[in-house]
């Protein structure tokens, strides 16, 4: 079971690393400081607007993200986009377990608060711009800050190509997932497994059982099992 759902795993979070560039990609100039400027400056209370004013901020900590833009500054706002999510998708990997645990409680927190639709589309990987703000209009800032930090670090982190990458053992997860049937149970605890392989098929009301328990499950788990689920939301 390990190997499979390991690698499932990634299709049900392979989001938060690239919030902030989605709904960026429209928006001019494409320079680094007429970027930070224009998203902090916009005040909208729309959930959305306010996680961009966060990431703005979080990126000021990581000179390696204007230096991208200083040597790629023939770059269009589609090819940045595209690139930026691939880094910061693969910069996750390179974060601590700390970090990935954290994100992982604030995904849990966010998909408990979503509705049924959009807590599946978040599982799925496809949830919309309005559904994003949807999620966020009802978050905190400090909820928000958290994760922008963790997107920008994973962009950052993987434009300077350090720390080393990781990759989840399929042993680990599966050991992992031994702990979480001795909490839910045997049944849902294959029942998990399963849809966690076929997420795209699934009914909305599936689908977000499937997120919201997978999330909660890491969020409280400890220990080495933790790391391994935390990291296999992360790796492919």
């Amino acid at each position: 079971m390990g190997k499979n759902v390991s690698v499932a795993l990634v299709t049900v979070a392979a989001l938060s690393s690239s919030m902030g560039w989605r709904a960026y990609q429209q928006r001019r100039p494409v320079d680094y400081d007429s970027m930070v400027e224009a998203l902090i400056a916009n005040e909208s209370s729309g959930g959305l607007d306010r996680y961009l004013r966060q990431w703005a901020l979080a990126t000021k900590d990581h000179p390696e993200i204007r230096q991208w833009f200083e040597v790629t500054p023939t770059m269009n706002r589609q090819e940045r986009q595209q690139q930026s999510i691939q880094l910061a998708q693969a910069g996750l990997r390179r974060l601590s377990d700390r970090i990935l645990i954290q994100r992982a409680e604030a995904l849990s927190h966010i998909v408990d608060l979503a509705d049924e639709k959009d807590c599946a589309a978040f599982g799925r990987g496809n949830v919309t711009d309005a559904g994003l703000s949807r999620i966020f209009s009802i978050m905190d800032d400090e909820a928000l800050g958290r994760i922008s930090v963790i997107a920008a670090s994973a962009l950052a982190a993987e434009l300077r190509q350090a720390p080393l990458s990781r990759q989840a053992m399929a042993t680990d997860v599966e050991q992992a997932f031994v702990e979480i049937s001795i909490r839910v149970g045997n049944e849902d605890t294959q029942r998990l497994a399963n849809n966690l392989q076929r997420m795209s098929t699934l009914a909305d009301e599936e689908a977000c059982w499937t997120t919201r328990i997978l999330y909660k499950q890491i969020a409280t788990l400890r220990g080495r099992n933790q790391d391994a689920l935390a990291l296999a939301l992360v790796s492919n």
